[in-house]
């Protein structure tokens, strides 16, 4: 199985892109890429801009080589809109590079809230003028030749009956292998992903880490954090809202010390690619005090939150 980071924060944007090829399927899993609108009352710095622009052409281009697509949920940093967006490095005609004749397993919209229900079918109906093959995936399975795809059912983006809603994780397994791809959980800050992860039995683990620099229910997710250790992983690849936060190795010390005594190799979307992380979002006042650039930033009127 080949695992290939896409975009992430540690590579300087918000997402949670991945690439995975196994000897019967391609498999590029939420194909976003987006910027925080505002970040310590700053918007994004040019370099972020510049970064969004290369994370958007490795989507555009392992996009075409997919067989298939995920879209977890309908938060702009998880999918490809159908609009021009500076802060998602897209033009009107995007989307159709990234999903045209595509098969796209996507969350169904039957339990989510209001906005992501919106964006949800403003996508299906893109999906659809693009050609691709839109196939609701939440509790599904499928089979081509020796690898498994399996969704798992819809899980909290964070704490329950949070207003960020719910997602779904996907597993892939080749025989060989069996990837988890965990997004949004914010941990997970709730148990029901590591239910999964236990009937999956993982040996590589992707999640999106909890929000350290929001301050809130980490005791949780660092004790589901353990557990998904405790099941033997030999990788655990943490992600996503953990690394808005230049401190999150010291607010995790203790999973970090766990995975180290049980031999869990702890890795960021970046230290898999052998490079180091770079929280361009997280340095961004950093980033204006070093290199100074006026903050023109048109806003595009839209919420900052994902």
């Amino acid at each position: 199985m080949e695992i290939l980071p896409v975009g992430e924060e540690s590579l300087g944007v918000r997402s949670m892109c991945l690439y995975v090829e196994t000897r019967d399927v391609r498999i590029l899993f939420d194909a976003g890429v987006s910027l925080a609108p505002r970040r310590f009352g700053l918007p994004p710095h040019p370099r972020e801009l510049e970064r969004a622009r290369s994370v958007r052409g490795e989507i555009v281009r392992l996009a075409q080589q997919a067989d298939i697509i995920t879209v977890s949920h309908y938060h702009r940093d998880h999918f490809t809109p159908w609009y021009p967006s500076v802060y998602m490095a897209t033009d009107g005609e995007t989307y159709k590079k990234v999903y045209g004749g595509k098969k796209v397993l996507m969350k169904s919209p039957a339990d989510l809230n209001w906005s992501q229900r919106r964006r949800h079918y403003g996508l299906a109906k893109a999906l659809q003028e693009a050609g691709a093959e839109a196939v609701y995936a939440d509790g599904g399975e499928w089979r081509i030749g020796g690898t498994v795809i399996r969704a798992s059912p819809p899980l909290w983006h964070g704490p329950a009956g949070s207003k960020t809603g719910r997602v779904i994780a996907f597993a892939v397994s080749d025989g060989e292998e069996r990837l988890v791809f965990v997004p949004d959980v914010e941990g997970p800050v709730e148990p029901e992903p590591v239910v999964f992860l236990k009937e999956v039995k993982p040996t590589v683990v992707v999640v999106g880490g909890p929000p350290t620099y929001l301050g809130w229910e980490l005791e949780k997710a660092l004790q589901h954090l353990a557990e998904i250790i405790d099941l033997g992983p030999h990788t655990l690849v943490l992600a996503h809202h953990l690394l808005r936060d230049l401190a999150w190795r010291e607010k995790i010390e203790a999973v970090l010390q766990r995975a180290e005594k049980r031999g869990v190799r702890v890795a960021t979307y970046a230290g898999l690619l052998g490079r180091g992380d770079e929280l361009l979002e997280a340095m961004r006042r950093d980033l204006y005090a070093a290199e100074p650039a006026p903050a023109q930033l048109a806003e595009e009127g839209i919420d900052e939150g994902d």
